[in-house]
C-alpha cells in the first residue's frame, strides 16, 4: 500500500520525464548519426559524450523533481494527519520514499541509454556496451546525490515552489563553486564523464573514478539519513 501511495504520488513526474529523456536521445543521436561518415569514429564517441551532457542536464532536473513531496510538502496542503495516522513510522514512511524515488532515477538513466544503444544498433553503427553502462553507472553512481539532497530539501523547506527552487540553486552553484576552486571533485563533472573522457578518441576511459563514486553515494546515504532524523523531530 505505501509504495503503491509514493507511485501514485510521484507517477506523473516520472513518466513525463522518462518519455522526454527517452524521445530526447531517441531523436538526438538517431539524427546526429545521419550526419557522421562511418570513418568519423571519434566524432561517433563525441556524439555519446554530448548525448551525456545534455541527459544529465534533464536527469537531474527529475531526480529533483521526485525528491520533493513528502510529509513536509502534505502538511501544507492539508492531508498529513491521514498519512500519520498510519501504523507506521515516519522513519518507514521516508524510506518508501526514497525507495521509490531511487528505483525510478535509475529507471530514467538505464532506459535513454537503452534507447542510444538500440537506435545505434538499427543505424548499423552499434556501441560498445561498456560504453553504455560505463555512462549509466556514473550517472546514477554519482548523481543520486542530487536526489537525496532534494529529499532533505524537501524535509526542511515547505512549499510547493520554495522547495524545488531552492534544491535547484543549490545544484547551479554547488556546480559553480566547485568548477571554480575543486574541479577535481565537481560532481557534475564526474557524473557527466568529463573526469573520464579520453580527449582523443572520446571513449570512457576503462578505470572510472569509482572512489569518487563511492563518495558519492556514501553522501547521498548521509543526505538520507539526515532527512530521516529531521522528519523523526519535526512537528507536524
Amino acid at each position: 500500500m505505501l509504495w503503491y501511495k509514493a507511485w501514485l504520488e510521484t507517477r506523473a513526474r516520472f513518466l513525463t520525464s522518462l518519455g522526454t529523456l527517452t524521445l530526447f536521445c531517441a531523436v538526438f543521436v538517431g539524427h546526429a548519426q545521419s550526419l557522421i561518415r562511418p570513418q568519423w569514429k571519434s566524432d561517433f564517441n563525441r556524439l555519446l559524450f554530448v548525448n551525456q551532457q545534455f541527459v544529465v542536464i534533464i536527469w537531474i532536473l527529475a531526480v529533483v523533481l521526485l525528491g520533493m513531496g513528502g510529509i513536509v510538502h502534505e502538511k501544507v496542503i492539508g492531508t498529513s494527519s491521514l498519512t500519520l495516522s498510519l501504523p507506521v513510522s515516519r522513519a518507514r514512511l521516508l524510506s518508501i520514499r526514497v525507495g521509490m524515488g531511487v528505483l525510478q532515477a535509475v529507471a530514467l538513466a538505464v532506459v535513454p541509454w537503452i534507447t542510444v544503444f538500440v537506435v545505434s544498433w538499427l543505424s548499423g553503427k552499434p556501441i560498445g556496451i561498456d560504453q553504455v553502462g560505463s555512462y549509466v553507472l556514473l550517472l546514477i553512481g554519482g548523481g543520486l546525490v542530487y536526489f537525496a539532497m532534494a529529499v532533505l530539501v524537501s524535509s526542511l523547506v515547505a512549499g510547493e515552489y520554495t522547495a524545488p527552487a531552492l534544491a535547484i540553486g543549490v545544484v547551479l552553484l554547488a556546480a559553480i563553486v566547485f568548477d571554480a576552486w575543486l574541479r577535481r571533485f565537481n560532481l557534475w563533472r564526474l557524473v557527466t564523464g568529463d573526469l573520464s573522457i579520453d580527449r582523443s578518441t572520446f571513449l570512457l576511459s576503462r578505470h572510472l573514478p569509482l572512489l569518487g563514486i563511492l563518495a558519492s553515494l556514501l553522501v547521498a546515504a548521509l543526505l538520507v539519513l539526515a532527512s530521516v532524523s529531521v522528519v523523526r523531530k519535526r512537528d507536524f
